[in-house]
């Protein structure tokens, strides 16, 4: 497959030049949580809600599924779809509901710029531990050919014409190619896995640090420092009810 970089919708060139600030990239935020998660996903709305309105990003919360044919989770990437046809921001962030930001004050921009030439940033299917990444399981390391495979809890994807193919051959993998493992567990990254992400490396860039698991291991969780990290990505956190906003982040 060969997907090409042009940018889509208004002119977003300066967002390909290396010579760009972090005020001229401009971002959409958005996160798939349905009614039945709001015990936890009230508190993960909300302080992405904060955040974007400090920053002045677009803040979306898709609310139901849209694709009967397929698990929930793959209403994510048929919404990215369709928002990326219409939306008029350079960059489309989506986020898990069990995702907070730890470090309100860094932007978005901070990452992109970080990864110059990239047109998808994803995160680590990892934990670290004593800043080592390690993978939470050796079925992505296979799949995905490495050993920081990505995890679809935090991505950003350039709103191009790369990302439109992208984002259309994934849902294309998962109804065709790959229909056989998009029902099974971790469903829309097994296919990347074994897809996209393998034809399109170049193009793809695996956060560290930046975004960071906890809750898999509690044990460990109490030896590891979490006060640097932008973004967590909490384990915890559907196992919680009644959350307010004024909870996060959870305490190890």
């Amino acid at each position: 497959m060969v997907l090409q970089g042009q940018p889509c919708g208004r002119a977003r060139l300066h967002v390909l030049s290396t010579h760009v600030s972090a005020d001229q990239i401009s971002f959409d935020v958005a996160m798939l949580a349905t009614p039945h998660i709001d015990g936890y996903a009230g508190a993960t709305r909300a302080n992405w809600q904060a955040y974007c309105d400090r920053h002045g990003y677009e803040f979306t919360c898709w609310r139901e599924a849209v694709l009967e044919d397929m698990h929930l989770i793959w209403s994510k990437i048929e919404l990215m779809r369709r928002h990326m046809r219409e939306m008029t921001a350079d960059w489309l962030v989506v986020v898990d509901a069990d995702t907070l930001v730890n470090k309100p004050e860094r932007t978005l921009a901070e990452l992109v710029l970080a990864h110059p030439g990239k047109d998808f940033l994803i995160s680590e299917d990892c934990s670290r531990r004593f800043g080592v990444p390690l993978p939470l399981g050796l079925r992505g390391v296979v799949s995905a050919r490495t050993l920081r495979p990505p995890n679809c809890g935090f991505m950003m994807i350039r709103a191009s014409d790369f990302g439109q193919r992208f984002l259309d051959e994934w849902l294309e993998n998962g109804r065709g190619k790959f229909s056989h493992i998009a029902d099974v567990f971790p469903r829309e990254q097994w296919v990347l896995w074994m897809s996209l992400f393998r034809e399109q490396r170049d193009r793809i860039a695996v956060l560290g640090p930046e975004i960071m698991r906890m809750g898999n291991q509690p044990t460990l969780d109490r030896f590891t420092d979490w006060s640097d990290a932008f973004v967590l990505h909490d384990k915890r956190l559907p196992g919680c009810d009644s959350l307010t906003v004024e909870d996060l982040p959870l305490r190890s």
